[in-house]
């Protein structure tokens, strides 16, 4: 498998979580969703490559930019 982009990994991520908020999957695909879900979710944590900060000034940022 090759390497996801940050926002490949993000919309794959997103896109297991709203099937796993839906409920409608059976334990196994639920299993194998979560798995997937796990490494998506390292993959999108881990600090970009140039992007300043980590992802939770990033969120702080963000936050304080909406208030």
């Amino acid at each position: 498998m090759t390497e996801l982009t940050f926002e490949q990994a993000q919309v794959e991520l997103e896109r297991i979580v709203e099937r796993l908020e839906r409920g409608d999957v059976g334990l196994e695909e639920l299993t194998k969703l979560w798995d997937r879900g796990e490494e998506l979710y390292r993959r999108c944590a881990q600090p970009r490559a140039g992007a300043p900060g980590t992802n939770e000034e990033r969120a702080r940022r963000l936050d304080s930019q909406q208030t």
